[in-house]
């Protein structure tokens, strides 16, 4: 039997919305395929070559989704949502790190521990589930490792995503494998940055009250 594929859903006028559903290929014939949709049970007709496959998942998703057999919106949607159901709430695109609500306590409580931190140390991306900590040790292996080198890492993300309190986590990172002896004049420097990280942005957007 064919995959499933995904068809863009549409709204209560009729209009197609940025959201994708699942479908059922029925028949072929002259180019255009007929589906049919798993929710509604919809019967629609589109060209062949405008087919987007599902991927078959493993139990646990993909964790890097460069490696997905279909590479499409929908299939990287899927996946982050298949993986977050199982409270894998980061997820590699090859060197980019995706976060989906890294900061439900009770889900993310065991992903910040120090015991946790330091596995990351020395070890290549990829070589661990992934983590925001591997960004940051990827960064630091290039500037302590490697020459010396200056580093940047770009945080992206719409108001309230949390791009402050995950620049914060990698800066923790950062501290922590600096530290030498009882001199750890880096980790104060790297913690001294909160304040001014917190200072950049809007006191308040339209979408959350408290975004910096």
């Amino acid at each position: 039997s064919e995959p499933l594929v995904y068809v863009p859903a549409g709204d209560e006028k009729g209009e197609v919305s940025l959201l994708y559903e699942e479908a059922r290929v029925l028949s072929r014939a002259d180019g255009a395929v007929t589906l049919e949709t798993l929710e509604s049970g919809e019967v629609r007709t589109l060209p062949a070559e405008q087919l987007l496959y599902a991927n078959e998942l493993p139990e646990e998703g993909v964790e890097d989704m460069t490696r997905l057999n279909y590479l499409h919106e929908p299939a990287l949607l899927a996946n982050l949502r298949h993986r977050f159901a199982r409270d894998h709430v980061y997820t590699y695109t090859g060197k980019i790190c995706i976060a989906v609500n890294p900061f439900n306590w009770q889900v993310s409580k065991p992903l910040y521990v120090e015991s946790l931190l330091r596995t990351y140390r020395r070890q290549a991306l990829g070589e661990l589930p992934p983590h925001v900590y591997a960004i940051a040790e990827d960064a630091y292996q290039r500037i302590a490792d490697d020459g010396g080198s200056n580093q940047s890492v770009l945080v992206s993300g719409e108001s309230g995503a949390g791009k402050t309190e995950s620049v914060k986590i990698m800066m923790q990172y950062l501290a922590v494998v600096s530290m030498s002896g009882s001199q750890n004049r880096v980790a104060s420097q790297v913690m001294a940055t909160n304040p001014l990280l917190e200072a950049f942005g809007n006191a308040r957007t339209s979408r959350n009250n408290n975004s910096s």
